[in-house]
């Protein structure tokens, strides 16, 4: 229920997890599962917001060493093959909608890819270009377990493979200092 401020002009959000136990997930797909079963709450920590050269990332939820991003990749990417050295992902694209006659209806599903594990690798556009819409770009969730010991912050800078450009670069170099980053390429592998 949505409560109505004492100036009635404005309304405060609820908190979405009022009253959830949060649970202790043994995978990413379990706390993908669990936050999609949960109606996706929205519960951001401080720091949410991440530009690289191909996508604006927000976090969404985050608890312990899961979150979720909301990736807005911008029109035409062009994604290299690449890694998330101690990040466990799993991909959704979001699904559409049109509205018509006053009613909602999905015009798309979309399903969560494999989990991306430790060593393997995604990439190279193939499956933007299967799905379409890269004109106007389109959003994308990512939902992540982040090795232990490591803090949480976006996928765009736990990276082994060529860069997507100089503001990754930037984002890399802030969240891991020690990561090798030179020539369009980046590898975080055993960096803390």
């Amino acid at each position: 229920m949505i409560k109505l401020s004492k100036s009635t002009s404005g309304f405060l959000r609820p908190n979405p997890l009022q009253g959830v136990d949060i649970p202790e997930w043994a995978s990413v797909r379990e706390f993908a599962k669990w936050w999609c079963d949960n109606g996706s709450p929205i519960a951001p920590p401080v720091e949410t917001v991440y530009l690289s050269d191909d996508a604006t990332s927000f976090c969404l939820f985050r608890s312990g060493q899961f979150q979720v991003e909301l990736y807005l990749i911008h029109p035409s990417p062009n994604l290299p093959q690449h890694g998330h050295p101690d990040v466990e992902v799993i991909k959704m694209r979001l699904d559409t909608y049109a509205s018509s006659q006053g009613k909602v209806m999905q015009t798309s599903h979309e399903e969560a890819s494999n989990t991306l594990l430790q060593g393997q690798t995604h990439g190279a556009g193939i499956n933007f270009k299967e799905k379409g819409g890269l004109d106007q770009g389109f959003g994308l969730l990512a939902f992540q377990k982040w090795k232990d010991g490591l803090k949480p912050t976006t996928v765009a800078a736990r990276w082994k493979g060529q860069t997507v450009g100089s503001k990754q670069e930037a984002l890399i170099r802030k969240h891991t200092p020690k990561a090798l980053v030179q020539n369009g390429y980046a590898d975080t592998t055993g960096a803390p």
